[in-house]
């Protein structure tokens, strides 16, 4: 619920106007675009039991997707940015760590 009244509050500003497209409404797109993060998180952190057996490539794929992600996390709340930063820095750190040993191996 307080994600939901500082996206309204972060679209409205101060005494701002909220424009409504006809194609729907525009806080529910920008909502849909707040939480295509989180999807991409789990998506990408949700491989790390698999991280040895996935291939070279995926797996720098999988680094350059948190590389890309890190951005849209900066832009949370203190706590939500401490905890989703920290937990994507450890997918990302297992991620290179693999393609690392294997370089090395």
């Amino acid at each position: 619920m307080k994600a939901r009244r500082w996206l309204l509050a972060a679209l409205l500003g101060s005494g701002g106007v909220l424009a409504v497209g006809s194609t729907g409404s525009a806080l529910a797109q920008v909502a849909g675009a707040a939480l295509d993060w989180r999807k991409e998180f789990e998506d990408i952190c949700g491989k790390t039991q698999d991280a040895m057996a996935l291939p070279s490539e995926a797996l720098k794929g999988l680094v350059s997707r948190c590389d890309k992600l890190k951005p849209q996390i900066e832009t949370l709340d203190e706590s939500q940015r401490k905890v989703y930063s920290r937990r994507l820095q450890v997918c990302r750190d297992l991620y290179q760590f693999v393609l690392d040993s294997r370089e090395k191996g």
